[in-house]
């Protein structure tokens, strides 16, 4: 696996032996004193290979840090290197590596989760934040994931060279100890709704196809999506394409305050609508964006969430092409910022149904 990886994507490697933790070679990151994302990753896969982990978690450890590679920064004013939630941005660039791999797209759904998730189970090592009591909780019908989630951890925080001052974080009898207990944990098996109303909540990425898909469903369907409140507003004011009403949005206070209240008012319609199938077409990246909508719909409607998974390249392209096409362009470090807020939907949430849709479509300018 690795091999191949060398051989097929050299560049990431590069950037990879290129990414530093240290800040200018003289002030070391006491987490990561072998130096470079590349090393961490390469220790970190030798040890899944002696633990004889499962392929999913072996992918997982080779490609984990990545989004890295796009996030790095250098504060420096506090001399030393940040590089903020990259976690989601390395599910999406993991998705090119794993379609090029014709890795099959419920083992890719594995992977993702995993690399998604690892700083949850990071932060309950190190800190005990969350318990496991709520580690449990969280991943209730995802069991499996959580036991992977372990597996995985166990090699990226012992896959590294760690000062003496920080050892005290990394308990491998912790770890070894969770494994144990998640193998005796019951595994809950989710019931299906009842409900006949439905909420489809779609999570994706600007370009990741969720107004295509949209599209094609019923016009039955109330549709609630902010971008389009902007469109509405700016036509008003005669800014006929998406981006020349988003500037003038945004250049004006007052304008923007239209359109935040006709979305608080198509919200609130919504909201109202306990009889009515709903499509939040937004992105929902995030766990709160989410839960907005999910708690009042809780008792009359099955939530169902559509995942748009389509690789970070791809969205560039079809950003690039979409701005040719509409005149609606969002830049890449946009982009990133919009994956950097990633957090993977549970069915913990509140869920009832979470499908996942790839997009097979290549933008090719």
């Amino acid at each position: 696996m690795i091999k191949w990886f060398i051989e097929h994507f050299p560049e990431y490697v590069t950037k990879m032996r290129e990414c530093s933790y240290h800040y200018e070679n003289r002030v070391f990151n006491l987490h990561h004193l072998e130096g470079d994302v590349w090393s961490h990753t390469v220790m970190a896969y030798n040890l899944g290979i002696k633990h004889k982990v499962k392929k999913t978690i072996l992918w997982a450890i080779l490609l984990h840090d990545l989004g890295r590679v796009f996030t790095r920064k250098v504060d420096s004013e506090n001399s030393k290197v940040i590089f903020g939630d990259f976690e989601g941005v390395s599910s999406f660039v993991a998705l090119e590596i794993l379609k090029k791999a014709n890795v099959p797209e419920n083992e890719i759904i594995e992977i993702i989760k995993i690399i998604s998730f690892q700083y949850t189970i990071i932060d309950h090592i190190k800190y005990n934040d969350p318990s496991f009591d709520e580690l449990s909780k969280m991943f209730i019908y995802e069991e499996n994931l959580l036991k992977d989630l372990f597996e995985y951890v166990r090699c990226d925080l012992f896959g590294r060279i760690i000062d003496e001052s920080k050892i005290e974080y990394y308990d491998i009898d912790r770890v070894d100890q969770s494994i144990k207990k998640i193998n005796q944990i019951s595994k809950n098996k989710k019931i299906k709704s009842t409900k006949k109303n439905i909420l489809y909540i779609l999570v994706g990425p600007p370009c990741s196809r969720k107004s295509s898909w949209v599209n094609r469903k019923s016009k039955e369907f109330i549709t609630i999506n902010r971008d389009s409140c902007d469109e509405e507003i700016g036509k008003k004011y005669g800014k006929h394409s998406y981006d020349e009403a988003y500037d003038f949005v945004k250049e004006n206070p007052d304008v923007e305050k239209e359109a935040d209240e006709l979305y608080e008012a198509k919200r609130e319609f919504a909201k109202n609508s306990k009889n009515k199938n709903i499509i939040i077409d937004n992105p929902n990246l995030m766990l709160s964006n989410r839960k907005k909508w999910i708690t009042p719909f809780l008792d009359t409607h099955t939530i169902k969430v559509i995942v748009f998974l389509d690789s970070l390249e791809n969205i560039v392209k079809c950003s690039k092409k979409r701005s040719i096409e509409i005149n609606k362009y969002i830049d890449e470090k946009l982009i990133i910022n919009k994956l950097k807020t990633f957090y993977f939907p549970l069915y913990s949430e509140g869920i009832d149904e979470i499908k996942y849709i790839f997009n097979k479509e290549e933008y090719l300018l």
